[in-house]
């Protein structure tokens, strides 16, 4: 069937495109009804001019045509390739009848305002971190023969893998290293796990559920080491030769892993959906004494001495930056716990979390209790929602806080809030 664009479509479509490839400075005005309220109209109406930007910076055409009670009719829109890329201005807004207007300008010539390493889209409170909650929880280790001489394992990995998140103070992390997502370790696909990565977070209070599964800690290579004055009668693995001259001087050589793979995969669930948000690989090759003899606990002072050590060091280290990449620019967020009348509401975080007194939260409402699927893999891919109202912060404790709402309908506990930045 082929697929045509109308002649409305098409002049939309140019208009859009209008805009010089060179300019630097792109701007837009975003409207929004005043429905939910003045701050979430302003949030919806700014999302609404950096859409209209980023459909200058690229976009595809998506057109359908088809029959409606017997005649032609067709369909089409604009979807931007890409996010918008630049520095973000909020020029001007108003309110205007029932309506919200925002004009943003961004200067594509100019990198996002950073903060602690994040774009400015991802953006904390000044000279604050709201410090999202993530729970480690344990690896399953597909080839356990491979791992012999380390102990503790899939236990001892996101244990430290927590203690490397945890030295950056956007997080605040939670160790489960006995509790597996996956109830049967034949399972192969991850994403069968969200059930209980859903009853993790609601229990732990997460927002981030990681887990993961050791592929291969097996050897790659073989080669031949002096042994001199070694006594052939050791535990370490190797094959010892003992023929013409091996005893000359007093010494010898022993066959013995020179190279040994470090393969794993590491999941990173969202708490309160259970849906897969990454399945990152890591990968690294250690040379030399890649066998730790006498077996050591894994991430003992004598592991991370060894070769295979520092490869699985540097891996680790990828690992940790791999999962912060997929969460740093993911809002924060917590649930309401608690009503106190029509219009004043307490959540699950305070003062430890990084919350103060004026912080602003759009709220959230789910649409069904029924995660979307894919129809063709059946993979989850999380639950739709609407957006509610927002939430003003009016008192916090270290472990809560108390806001004040402003929707036009109810809210309940179980909905749950996001962090609403101010630009």
């Amino acid at each position: 069937m082929r697929f045509r664009v109308s002649p409305v479509l098409a002049a939309a479509f140019a208009a859009v495109f209008a805009c010089s490839a060179g300019a630097e400075i792109l701007s837009a005005e975003g409207v929004a009804a005043l429905d939910g309220g003045g701050a979430v109209a302003r949030e919806q109406a700014l999302q609404d001019a950096l859409k209209m930007i980023a459909l200058r910076q690229g976009a595809r055409v998506e057109a359908s045509q088809g029959l409606d009670y017997g005649r032609s009719s067709e369909s089409g829109s604009l979807t931007p390739l890409a996010p918008v890329r630049g520095e973000v201005k909020v020029v001007s807004e108003y309110q205007q009848g029932k309506l919200y207007h925002v004009k943003v300008e961004v200067d594509t010539s100019k990198a996002p305002r950073t903060a602690r390493g994040t774009e400015a889209a991802c953006a904390m409170p000044a000279g604050r971190s709201l410090r999202r909650k993530i729970v480690t929880t344990y690896f399953q280790v597909d080839r356990p023969a491979e791992a012999s001489d380390m102990p503790e394992l899939a236990t001892g990995l996101p244990t430290e893998l927590s203690r490397r998140l945890g030295a950056n103070r956007m997080y605040s992390l939670l160790d489960a290293n006995t509790v597996s997502v996956l109830a049967d370790s034949r399972i192969a696909e991850p994403a069968a796990g969200a059930e209980t990565v859903r009853r993790i977070g609601e229990t732990e209070d997460a927002q981030f559920v990681v887990a993961g599964r050791v592929l291969a800690t097996g050897v790659t290579a073989k080669g031949l080491r002096k042994s001199l004055y070694e006594s052939n009668n050791t535990s370490q693995q190797g094959t010892f030769y003992n023929g013409p001259f091996a005893g000359l001087f007093g010494g010898g050589v022993k066959y013995v892993p020179t190279e040994r793979q470090f393969d794993a995969e590491v999941w990173v669930y969202d708490g309160l959906t259970g849906a897969l948000l990454a399945r990152e690989r890591v990968s690294e090759l250690g040379k030399g004494e890649v066998m730790v003899s006498p077996p050591r606990p894994f991430a003992s002072a004598a592991f991370w001495q060894s070769d295979y050590g520092q490869a699985v060091d540097r891996a680790l280290d990828l690992a940790t930056r791999k999962i912060s990449d997929v969460i740093s620019c993911i809002p924060f967020s917590a649930r309401i716990v608690k009503l106190s009348g029509p219009r004043q509401v307490y959540i699950n975080a305070g003062s430890l979390d990084g919350i103060a007194v004026g912080d602003k939260f759009l709220i959230y409402q789910r649409k069904s209790a029924q995660p979307v699927r894919d129809l063709i893999s059946g993979r989850e891919l999380g639950v739709p929602e609407t957006l509610a109202g927002d939430v003003t912060i009016s008192q916090v404790q270290p472990n809560f806080a108390i806001g004040s709402v402003q929707a036009p309908g109810k809210v309940a506990e179980g909905d749950y809030v996001r962090f609403m930045p101010r630009r």
